[in-house]
């Protein structure tokens, strides 16, 4: 599935991995953050950290009444606030997304796996 979107030069297709590769490389870059970890670990509660190249296993990117919703499974550091360094990841993968490809998203879903 892609993202469709047209402008006044024609149109642009963007792959739901690309959208999800830089939303798992914007959320690892912030304080607090110590990786990524598949979204089928949420079921297994088996965690192994994903690769920088691996960051789509580790996001969903779907869409929902005709909006795009992104949401990130992460492993955090247990010396941090929680909830400011989940606000931290939806405000600046929100930016980050919506400056890169144009398109706003509805809602940016953080799902707290582990806590090292």
């Amino acid at each position: 599935m892609e993202i469709g979107k047209t402008n006044r030069f024609g149109k642009i297709d963007i792959s739901l991995k690309a959208v999800a590769d830089l939303a798992g490389t914007t959320a690892s870059s912030v304080y607090g953050i110590v990786g990524l970890v598949s979204k089928k670990a949420f079921r297994n509660a088996v965690f192994q950290l994903l690769n920088t190249g691996d960051y789509a296993d580790g996001v969903s990117v779907i869409k929902s009444q005709g909006k795009y919703e992104v949401s990130l499974y992460l492993v955090v550091s247990s010396d941090v606030k929680i909830a400011e360094v989940v606000y931290e990841v939806q405000k600046q993968v929100s930016y980050v997304l919506t400056k890169n490809f144009g398109i706003n998203f509805k809602a940016v879903n953080v799902y707290i796996q582990a806590v090292k």
